[in-house]
């Protein structure tokens, strides 16, 4: 997959991105927000195998670039019932808080609910995602640039891997509403 607009791109991850992505992963910073203050601990061969095991599917892993530099990824999954699962993060310090998040956000949804390919074979018609009750940038962004439905709180979601208990802010939008914005 492939999309642009204006000056981002988001691409496929391939096998050469293996490295910058492996790096984000591990870095304690950069995914603290999503609850992996330690990072993943993922080894290189990990990352490669993840991207491989993506290759020709409608589910991906992707790089986010801006100006033709990688600034962060996302992917995405789709059920059974018609519904995308994506995440995303801008793993680039630099590229954070310039309004590149919405922008990058609706081009993926845009992708989703247009995209030949994926829609050939099940048509999506909506799109679910979460956070973390703590990152009140990401919910700001969903819920006033994005326009999309808070669905849900439950607290006690999952415990990350410093034993915290994390509550999950779930967040929903359908094709519709999409269009609607």
């Amino acid at each position: 997959m492939r999309i642009q607009k204006d000056n981002i791109v988001i691409r496929s991850a391939t096998v050469d991105d293996a490295i910058q992505l492996n790096k984000w992963w591990n870095d304690g910073r950069i995914m603290e927000h999503a609850g992996f203050p330690n990072g993943l601990g993922e080894s290189l061969e990990d990352t490669i195998e993840n991207i491989k095991s993506r290759e020709g599917k409608l589910s991906q892993l992707c790089i986010i670039e801006i100006d033709g530099e990688p600034v962060g990824e996302l992917s995405y999954g789709i059920a059974d019932d018609n519904t995308a699962y994506p995440g995303w993060k801008i793993c680039d310090f630099n590229y954070q808080n310039k309004g590149y998040g919405p922008k990058i956000i609706m081009m993926l949804f845009e992708f989703l609910f247009t995209d030949e390919t994926i829609n050939s074979k099940c048509s999506t018609d909506k799109i679910a995602w979460d956070t973390m009750l703590e990152n009140k940038r990401a919910q700001y962004v969903y819920e006033n640039k994005i326009g999309a439905r808070k669905t849900g709180v439950r607290e006690n979601a999952w415990k990350d891997q410093t034993g915290k208990w994390r509550t999950a802010v779930y967040y929903e939008l359908n094709r519709e509403e999409f269009y609607n914005r």
